[in-house]
C-alpha cells in the first residue's frame, strides 16, 4: 500500500467586500482524491516541487479563473489526510487586482458574494467561517 504527500495552496479572493466562490465541474468531483462530495471550492492546488508555495498560487489562481491577485497573508494552514493520502494546505487572503474571471474545466461556475449572501447558495460552514476570518484579519470586522 504507498503513501502519497502533496503540498497544496488555496486563496480567499476578496473583490469590493465580496467573495469568490468556485463550483467544481462533476468532471473534477469524480476525479478528486479529496471532498468527493463537496461542488464548492476556492481557487488553487497542488504546488508542483520546484515551485515557491505563492508562485504556485498565482499559477493556480490564473490558470483556474484568469484573475490577477495581490496576496496579502496566510489565512491558515491544515492537514487533509484521507485514505493514503497526507496534504498539507495553505489558504492565503489575496485581493482582486485586475483580470474577468475564465473558468478552466476543474469549474463550472462562480460567484462573487458577500458574507450575507452565502447561506442562499448551501457554502459549507468551512467556507463562510473561513471568508468570515479573513475579513477580520484584513478590515477588523465580520
Amino acid at each position: 500500500m504507498g503513501r502519497e504527500f502533496a503540498f497544496a495552496v488555496k486563496a480567499v479572493i476578496i473583490k469590493d467586500d465580496k467573495f469568490l466562490v468556485l463550483k467544481r465541474s462533476e468532471k473534477e468531483i469524480a476525479s478528486s482524491k479529496f471532498n468527493k462530495n463537496q461542488c464548492w471550492d476556492l481557487p488553487g492546488g497542488s504546488v508542483k516541487f520546484y515551485e515557491k508555495a505563492i508562485q504556485g498560487l498565482i499559477r493556480e489562481i490564473k490558470e483556474e479563473t484568469g484573475l490577477n491577485v495581490t496576496v496579502e497573508r496566510i489565512l491558515n494552514v491544515y492537514d487533509a489526510i484521507r485514505f493514503n493520502v497526507h496534504m498539507v494546505v495553505i489558504t492565503y487572503i489575496c485581493i482582486y487586482s485586475g483580470g474577468s474571471v475564465q473558468l478552466s474545466e476543474e469549474h463550472e461556475a462562480f460567484y462573487w458574494l458577500k458574507i450575507d449572501e452565502m447561506k442562499d447558495k448551501n457554502l459549507p460552514d468551512w467556507m463562510i467561517s473561513n471568508f468570515k476570518k479573513a475579513q477580520r484579519k484584513l478590515y477588523g470586522k465580520i
